[in-house]
């Protein structure tokens, strides 16, 4: 049961753990001082951070959602559960050959956690960026630009483990190959798009790897840095 559970699932924990990430993210790494700095220049969600860190979020969740939509709009309802998890090609006659693929029963409901976890995102980012600067302004420049940042990497690492589980599953619909039995011999069968198999191995585990990656450097992040006091001679 967990085994089928796992197989049906599988694409939701990325974006489940991103979105559990980004919550604990939402709370501040040590407590506010009760004094704050007024600022005539007035604080947005993006005040801390700099334009381009979002220019890779944007554009993985861009990739996400058009392998998702292709793959979805390919896969056909399984004959026996009725999912759209299916992808069937057509030999020719009452010839056919199918196969599992990451299809509307996938993609859904990751599509729906990917909308909560762009909203939680620019929840985080919101309440980062609202309350009074601490007394020390440089300091608390500097934390809350980390935060920031730290929010950008989840998500975005959130979506590389998620884009490599769906590219990993769709070399896995690639690889599917099929024989028949003709006068002539035997004949092979392949999928419409077999020859990108090599590449999207290839791209899955670069896109585990680099979101595993940055998932690490936020937890790294996190480690206080101890800094040694230099020593003195009394003389």
């Amino acid at each position: 049961m967990i085994w089928e559970w796992y197989r049906d699932y599988r694409f939701t924990i990325p974006l489940s753990l991103g979105i559990l990430g980004l919550v604990l993210l939402a709370f501040p790494v040590r407590a506010r001082s009760g004094r704050g700095a007024a600022e005539l220049t007035p604080r947005t969600p993006v005040s801390f951070s700099r334009g381009w860190w979002f220019v890779a979020p944007a554009l993985i969740l861009a990739l996400v959602l058009i392998v998702s939509v292709t793959a979805g709009a390919a896969s056909q309802p399984d004959p026996t559960t009725g999912r759209y998890t299916m992808y069937f090609v057509d030999l020719g006659g009452e010839r056919g050959m199918g196969t599992s693929i990451y299809g509307w029963f996938n993609s859904l409901p990751c599509l729906i956690l990917t909308g909560a976890m762009i909203v939680i995102a620019i929840l985080d980012l919101f309440l980062i960026a609202r309350p009074a600067l601490d007394h020390n302004q440089e300091r608390a420049v500097h934390t809350r630009t980390v935060r920031t940042r730290n929010v950008l990497l989840v998500g975005t690492g959130a979506l590389l483990v998620h884009f490599g589980l769906i590219l990993g599953s769709l070399a896995g619909t690639a690889s599917v190959r099929s024989m028949f039995s003709t006068s002539e011999g035997g004949v092979t069968f392949w999928t419409t798009f077999a020859a990108l198999e090599p590449a999207l191995v290839g791209a899955s585990r670069l896109a585990a790897v680099l979101g595993f990656a940055l998932w690490v450097a936020v937890a790294l992040s996190a480690i206080p840095s101890w800094r040694r006091a230099p020593a003195t001679i009394n003389s």
